[in-house]
């Protein structure tokens, strides 16, 4: 088991409303000893908090509570968790327990099967209604309170590697007949409830009838108030001091203020109870609604106290209510606009099927395809998509969603993956082609053998990135919300002190002296001074800063998903508008990775070895290597054996397997004559000390040789080619054209480098060839310690273990979603590919300008929203009183509506996204050289460029053309054909 003390925990947030919530939870948590970082995303309404194991996960839940918001738990997990050492918890349902049913024979008997499979599960907790004790194998598991036990569950964390969930559940369901387990936390299930939440359902049903019943109550409030004919019911008392009225508004105000505005008034006490800390908008809309109403309750006590029979007592009732009803409006339209903003997320989420049909014995379906039976030859079962184990036989219909990821093993079809990679039309696909869950079938059935389920599915874990996108918060987002946290006592003091200068004001000048709205209204100086105060606090809007950010990068990455691009995170996409050189790996980035033999020569006479023997050799070590030459030349060595590359192996035995990065790989190999040999393959590195003479048979080859070493002998060579990948010419000419510094970093032969970087024009000087894979990171280390870390900012572009060191490293790290998980999880960006015109090198255009258009939305929202606060505040002060113009408070309200709302509907904006095309009009020359030698150029050429370019002004200026889609200029673009 894993003894890491580090816990990861995420935590669903209700009742968060603008940038000061996120930011008040935020520091309450990151006050709790033991939590070392925190990261709590508005849109998504989740909060990400890593921990040491001393501080358990329901006391964060219960720090959030404290704040005001609800929180419920979802999952924690312990960072660092070892694959083979992960484990997974379900919760069951126990459906069918009746009076008739021994408890105890049942309990024993689930305890006696949990623990009969104790390889595969860890801990289990069963409860039981009614009972008066539980079963737990482990005691860490945290007690269950009996009292509270309202339905029959059994709790279990195990290892799907060791066990897989549909055999538990089909184990459990045949203890005891009549009694079924049912998954609780189920995908469909959790799809579903996500759904929900990212669409804001609930949000949006309360506040539109918040609303309704608001404009329901306070409109009678405001006619009452403001229509002319009133002398009959502003003259007709209940007793002396108590006109009807005020009465009639007492009553439908009281019942907005208590009962429609609660939600205010529990955020107001929740923020006088952590000691002024964590203030947010409901305390600025709590603190004017309540003094309009208290104010009015204390006017109607001193008219019955002084028995007044004349005149009504002033009352700002209307005012109340009205804003009750603008803010329940403007909710209701800001919710409404961020369930738009998910719409990315929600169609990922929606593609998740719920039930799966398979075929029952797996293991007999070969006999069954042997023999050319159809489908209703063998038995099927339709499960829960939850049931769904590796390496199970899924049946697909036309026109159905693939249950999972696999690969086809009966069948062909064509497969829309539009909604996961971007791909626009149908793929073509047959026997041996994978499939990504999620996807849908096209025309005719196949048969998939299920390789990746649940989390594990790609469909999963880019639902996961685009989520994760939402916490990792840009660093113009935080400040914002540092802003915004410290705003609201700001607007406070403001307020106060417009009531306070005013008022001394009125009663220290002339009557003639002061604006004729104190002169004109007839309710008196009083009665204006607190309307203004009032003003200030209602126009003042917080949430318009804490919205600029979250809501544009949500859906900036949403646009950014559905074009084939996975940005990791607002600080990704803030760091991506700086990007200025980019590097590109060569093999499976630039070039396709699926190489093809040109030549080979066995030299084998002094071992007295058969060319299949030799080939036989090569293959066996190379199926060890991830390494693309590696791929390639099992391929070719099985080709040449007649073997088929999924299915067969080779008849050795291998052992001591060593890979020597940036060299080759070596083993020991036993063949089935009983031989045994020493096997080294690798690249001119394993042979330049020991065997140089033979260097030469392949010195004017511009291709990738790889170097047969058996026995301590030279055993010949072979020679590969790589294809250039599709697009790959446009893509770095495009690039080029736009400024970017581009070049290619590998660890082939300076031959093989220069030929493919003529290929795809990148210039000579900035070509990096012969270098290792460990010292690719070196690459970025220098050219930054050359030309300064605040000058260069580097992208590098790769999809191989061996690019993981240089992803990282990199300012921006962009990974081929096709390359392994290791280069992925260490990128900032992954690529999944787009249209057919399009390859995944497309991504690396697609995510800089998408990058770039939601920066600049961000900042036109922030520009937006500071505006507004800064224009409005000073009306809503009375800094205009002396040219007659003045703020109302329901203008206020209104006012503030429009503003939070309006920032959503600009980063809505960012829909219009349109993904570049490369121009014909291509001006070769001056695409491929821009005058920078990434080798030897100093600091101050690099400055030079950047100057006559102008690509740093150009870009800073794109960024406030408003009006455009993206900041890029405005061509009609069309593909052209790769160059060789």
């Amino acid at each position: 088991m894993s003894t890491n003390s580090e816990v990861e925990t995420v935590i669903s947030v209700g009742g968060m409303t603008c940038g000061a919530c996120s930011a008040s939870i935020t520091n309450t948590l990151e006050a709790l000893p033991g939590v070392t970082s925190v990261s709590v995303s508005l849109m998504t309404e989740e909060a990400l908090i890593k921990h040491d194991t001393s501080l358990s996960s329901p006391s964060l839940v219960e720090a959030i509570e404290d704040c005001g918001f609800t929180g419920k738990l979802l999952k924690s997990t312990p960072i660092g968790q070892e694959l083979e050492e992960e484990e997974e918890t379900t919760c069951l349902k126990i459906v069918g327990i009746t009076n008739t049913v021994d408890i105890n024979a049942f309990r024993y008997n689930i305890e006696a099967y949990l623990q009969s499979c104790s390889a595969g599960v860890t801990e289990f907790e069963l409860a039981l209604k009614g009972t008066n004790n539980d079963v737990t194998e482990d005691d860490q598991i945290e007690d269950t309170e009996l009292s509270k036990i309202l339905t029959d569950e059994l709790t279990i964390k195990f290892k799907p590697n060791y066990l897989g969930i549909r055999d538990l559940v089909d184990g459990l369901n045949s203890i005891q007949p009549g009694i079924e387990f049912i998954v609780l936390n189920s995908l469909d299930q959790s799809s579903a409830s996500q759904l929900k939440l990212l669409c804001k359902v609930k949000d949006i049903e309360y506040w539109r009838n918040n609303c309704i019943k608001c404009l329901v109550v306070g409109l009678p409030c405001l006619i009452l108030e403001h229509v002319e004919q009133r002398e009959f019911w502003k003259t007709k008392l209940v007793f002396p001091g108590l006109f009807w009225v005020t009465l009639i508004q007492l009553v439908l105000a009281s019942y907005v203020q208590l009962v429609l505005g609660a939600v205010f008034i529990k955020k107001f006490v929740l923020f006088v109870r952590n000691g002024f800390k964590g203030a947010s908008m409901d305390v600025l809309i709590c603190i004017s609604t309540v003094v309009s109403y208290l104010f009015s309750l204390t006017t109607i006590t001193l008219s019955v106290w002084y028995g007044e029979t004349e005149h009504p007592p002033k009352v700002l009732f209307d005012t109340m209510v009205m804003i009750i009803a603008f803010i329940s409006l403007g909710k209701l339209l800001e919710n409404k606009a961020k369930g738009a903003t998910s719409t990315a997320l929600s169609r990922l989420l929606s593609l998740t099927p719920s039930t799966c049909v398979i075929v029952k014995d797996a293991a007999d379906y070969q006999e069954f395809m042997k023999s050319k039976q159809q489908i209703q030859d063998f038995a099927t079962r339709t499960i829960s998509i939850d049931l769904v184990q590796p390496n199970d036989i899924a049946i697909v219909l036309p026109g159905g969603k693939i249950p999972a990821d696999g690969t086809i093993v009966f069948g062909e079809t064509e497969i829309d993956e539009s909604l996961i990679t971007g791909e626009s039309l149908p793929v073509h696909k047959q026997r041996g082609d994978p499939v990504i869950g999620g996807s849908i079938n096209g025309p005719h059935l196949i048969h998939i053998q299920v390789s990746k389920t649940g989390k594990k599915s790609q469909l999963q874990q880019i639902i996961n990135l685009v989520k994760d996108s939402q916490i990792n918060k840009a660093p113009v987002q935080r400040y914002s919300d540092y802003l915004a946290a410290r705003f609201i006592p700001t607007v406070i003091l403001l307020s106060i002190l417009t009531f306070v200068l005013w008022s001394i004001i009125c009663y220290t000048l002339h009557p003639d002296k002061l604006p004729k709205i104190f002169i004109k209204d007839s309710n008196g100086k009083f009665f204006v001074c607190l309307k203004l105060a009032i003003s200030v606090i209602v126009v003042a809007c917080p949430c318009a800063l804490g919205l600029a950010a979250p809501t544009a990068v949500m859906v900036g990455t949403g646009v950014g998903a559905t074009n084939g691009v996975l940005i990791k995170g607002g600080d990704i996409l803030e760091r991506s508008t700086g990007v200025n050189v980019i590097l590109f790996d060569k093999t499976g980035t630039l070039t396709t990775g699926e190489m093809s033999l040109v030549n080979y020569n066995p030299n084998i006479e002094n071992l007295k070895l058969s060319v299949s023997d030799w080939w036989n050799l090569i293959g066996s070590v190379e199926n060890n290597s991830e390494h693309p030459i590696g791929r390639a030349l099992t391929k070719i060595a099985k080709d040449f054996l007649k073997l088929n590359f999924d299915e067969d192996q080779f008849d050795t035995i291998i052992d001591d397997v060593k890979v020597s990065t940036g060299v080759g790989i070596c083993a020991n190999v036993q063949l089935s004559s009983g031989a045994k040999y020493n096997v080294q393959i690798g690249n001119h590195k394993l042979i330049e000390k020991s065997w140089p003479q033979f260097l030469s048979q392949v010195s004017e080859s511009n291709n990738t040789v790889s170097h047969v070493i058996i026995n301590s002998e030279y055993c010949g060579f072979v020679e590969l080619k790589d294809a250039l990948k599709q697009g790959s010419w446009d893509v770095i000419h495009h690039l080029q054209r736009h400024n970017y510094v581009v070049g290619m970093v590998t660890g082939d032969k300076r031959g093989v480098a220069l030929k493919i970087g003529k290929e795809v024009g990148i210039p000579e000087s900035n070509i990096f060839y012969e270098v290792s894979p460990i010292h690719k990171d070196a690459v970025i280390t220098d050219l930054k310690a050359r030309l300064g870390e605040d000058n260069v900012k580097i992208a590098f572009v790769g999809d191989g273990i061996n690019d993981a060191p240089a992803l990282a490293k990199a300012d921006i790290g962009m990974a081929i979603s096709s390359g392994t998980d290791i280069a992925i999880e260490s990128a900032d960006v992954v690529l999944l590919g787009g249209n057919r015109a399009q390859t995944d090198l497309y991504g690396v255009i697609n995510a800089l300008h998408i990058s770039n258009a939601t920066f600049s939305r961000i900042k036109v929202n922030f520009i937006w929203a500071a505006g507004y606060n800064i224009l409005m505040l000073p009306f809503a002060m009375g800094c205009f009183l002396p040219l007659n113009v003045m703020l109302p408070p329901i203008a206020a309200g209104a006012a503030m509506m429009l503003s939070s709302v309006s920032v959503v509907l600009s980063s809505l904006m960012l829909k219009n996204w349109k993904a570049p095309k490369i121009s014909k009009s291509v001006d070769l020359e001056a695409a491929k050289i821009n005058g920078f030698n990434l080798k030897t150029g100093t600091l101050e050429e690099f400055n030079m460029l950047k100057r006559s370019s102008g690509f740093k002004l150009s870009r800073f200026f794109s960024r406030f053309k408003f009006l455009k889609r993206n900041n890029q200029e405005n061509h009609e673009y069309e593909l052209v054909p790769t160059q060789s």
